[in-house]
């Protein structure tokens, strides 16, 4: 568990990680995670561009990617809505 993380989210996050394999794609982890929080604890996390669609870091979300990492080994990537299309299905 990390201190920065709410009890709720890190459940959350140790159950995704349970059946998410190797898959290192960061949106694709963050929506199973957002999936299994209330509404409440959603607004923790960042949104996408509204014009790009890009995704961007808040610190709450790179305190995620650093925990997922520990508890996992999987460095989560975040990558671009082209690179995200091209893998799509992989994860």
């Amino acid at each position: 568990m990390n201190k920065n993380i709410p009890e709720r989210i890190s459940e959350q996050i140790d159950f995704v990680a349970s059946y998410a394999g190797d898959c290192d794609d960061w949106v694709t982890i963050k929506k199973q995670v957002m999936l299994g929080i209330p509404s409440k604890l959603r607004k923790l996390f960042s949104t996408r561009d509204r014009k790009t669609k890009e995704q961007s870091l808040n610190d709450f979300e790179k305190n995620i990617i650093n925990y997922y990492k520990n508890i996992t080994g999987v460095d989560l990537k975040v990558r671009t809505l082209e690179e995200r299309r091209s893998l799509q299905n992989v994860c």
